[in-house]
């Protein structure tokens, strides 16, 4: 419970204090995006095949608070510093400092009883974060090129 209070804390000061370089309507767009991959992934993974779950294995409010809170906060600080305009080896080495960090949090809450693999490796989730972060950012390049098409002289 108290790595949820840190992280809630931490991640607020982040979002709130960053000076941003996405919009607002980018971080609404892709943050409802994340919420919905994560409610389509834990359906599956958490709710019918039991691997992993947050806290325990029912459904509460801990767990809404992650999905609501965390995973949208998360993806705002990951896409306002994605260097967008730099190399793709400096956008690959992005991609795998934020992976890092993801595996790290993610032992770091299984330790702390935070989020409680139940099937799940850890390792399964090596290829799995620099996935989601790719889809994230192709989610986010999408919502770009639309609110283009859409607002040419305002973007």
């Amino acid at each position: 419970m108290l790595l949820l209070v840190i992280t809630t804390v931490v991640f607020a000061v982040i979002v709130f204090m960053m000076p941003k370089h996405i919009t607002s309507l980018e971080i609404y767009t892709t943050s409802l995006f994340a919420i919905v991959l994560q409610l389509i992934t834990d359906t599956y993974l958490e709710f019918k095949y039991r691997l992993y779950w947050y806290f325990s294995p029912d459904v509460n409010f801990l767990t809404l608070w992650v999905i609501f809170w965390i995973y949208p906060a998360a993806s705002t600080i990951f896409l306002n510093f994605y260097p967008r305009t730099k190399s793709k080896l400096h956008k690959i080495k992005y991609i795998l400092g934020w992976s890092i960090f993801a595996l790290f949090f993610e032992w770091l809450a299984v330790q702390t009883g935070f989020f409680i693999h139940n099937g799940w490796r850890l390792w399964y989730s090596v290829p799995i974060y620099p996935v989601l972060f790719l889809i994230l950012i192709l989610n986010w390049t999408l919502i770009c090129k639309l609110m283009f098409k859409l607002y040419p002289d305002k973007i």
